[in-house]
């Protein structure tokens, strides 16, 4: 599956988990709201509740009224423990509608991430690909000799002789010293001895995916692009075998 055809298939899975997200969390609006009356019906019925036994303790010290008082408390404690269970309930859907929605959100912001990391790609190739194809020369940077200031071969080879050995060597001494370095990265910062190893944050450099979703969206099309500097090469073949004068009478003898 080419970059192009996933973001749009993980665009696809996104909207859905959006769709989904905002389903879950009106419900969790819901549940919670619905838990918050039952809630106060409890209360309120438990508040009842003790001013009704308030009630029956008077009527039990005028010793009148007693038995009206206590069938009241008792409706009144009936009814306060059906709205206390049915608080408990409303709080428990409540609870694990808030924990479908905070699941949910999480899902939603696993695959925005992806999405958006998958469309920046698929942005930066197609940038990319567009920008190759209307890319401009790079300008003349090597100064080079004219045709009658140009050295002699002899001259050329023994540069570029000296050239290739250089190089080489060069490249080797790179090689050992970024393994050296290697080593060394290792150490946390502090002092060695002689040694003192010390950590500076690096810069940063422009993100080219971000850059290219940025002109898109405001309708500036791809981002300009220069040509790199041409790669150079001095290539030296292997000098011919000289004959010496030794080599010629041999090979007349023979």
């Amino acid at each position: 599956m080419n970059t192009t055809a996933k973001a749009a298939q993980q665009m696809t899975r996104l909207l859905e988990a959006e769709t989904a997200l905002t389903a879950i969390r009106r419900e969790a609006t819901r549940t919670a709201k619905a838990a918050e009356r039952a809630t106060a019906r409890a209360k309120a019925a438990r508040a009842n509740v003790g001013e009704t036994r308030k009630l029956v303790r008077a009527a039990e010290r005028a010793g009148k009224g007693l038995a009206a008082a206590t069938r009241r408390l008792a409706a009144r404690m009936a009814k306060a423990a059906d709205l206390e269970q049915a608080a408990r309930v409303a709080r428990h859907d409540a609870r694990q509608a808030a924990r479908a929605a905070a699941t949910a959100a999480r899902r939603h912001t696993r695959l925005a991430l992806r999405a958006a990391a998958t469309a920046a790609r698929a942005v930066g190739e197609l940038a990319h690909h567009l920008g190759e194809a209307a890319i401009t020369a790079a300008p003349e940077q090597d100064k080079t000799l004219p045709t009658e200031e140009l050295p002699a071969v002899k001259e050329v080879e023994e540069h570029a002789e000296r050239f290739k050995d250089l190089d080489a060597r060069a490249k080797g001494l790179a090689k050992q010293a970024d393994a050296e370095k290697k080593w060394l990265r290792r150490l946390p910062v502090g002092e060695y001895g002689r040694v003192t190893i010390t950590r500076t944050p690096g810069g940063s450099v422009i993100d080219g995916d971000q850059v290219a979703v940025a002109y898109l969206d405001h309708g500036l099309g791809v981002p300009p692009r220069k040509a790199r500097k041409d790669t150079f090469k001095a290539a030296v073949t292997t000098a011919p075998a000289v004959e010496t004068a030794e080599d010629v009478e041999l090979a007349l003898t023979a």
